[in-house]
């Protein structure tokens, strides 16, 4: 699955979540943007959902995930990091879980 933008399109983009939290199926985060509209989010589309709250744009989404990921001993490059931010950022943008707004 591909991203319909690459990270240089968004890396100075912020961000921001649509929707709110429903709870948890499972594994799964329930997300809904309207009635007709719940998505079901994996741990990791959940977590960078969250953290798009329109204070930051995406390479400093980029940092702070990899700040994390260093204090819980998981190693990325950042370039693999940043692919996996542009496709999961993608995917909740075509869902409508997030929109962008420039800086």
């Amino acid at each position: 699955m591909s991203s319909p933008f690459t990270y240089e399109d968004i890396k100075n983009k912020r961000p921001v979540r649509q929707g709110v939290e429903l709870g948890v199926e499972g594994d799964n985060y329930l997300v809904g943007v309207s009635e007709e509209k719940i998505y079901s989010l994996s741990l990791s589309a959940f977590y960078v959902w969250q953290l798009c709250d329109g204070s930051r744009n995406v390479e400093q989404l980029v940092g702070h995930v990899m700040e994390d990921l260093k204090e819980s001993s998981q190693e990325i490059s950042e370039n693999e990091l940043r692919d996996i931010l542009t496709l999961i950022l993608g995917q909740l943008h075509e869902a409508e879980l997030i929109k962008f707004s420039e800086e």
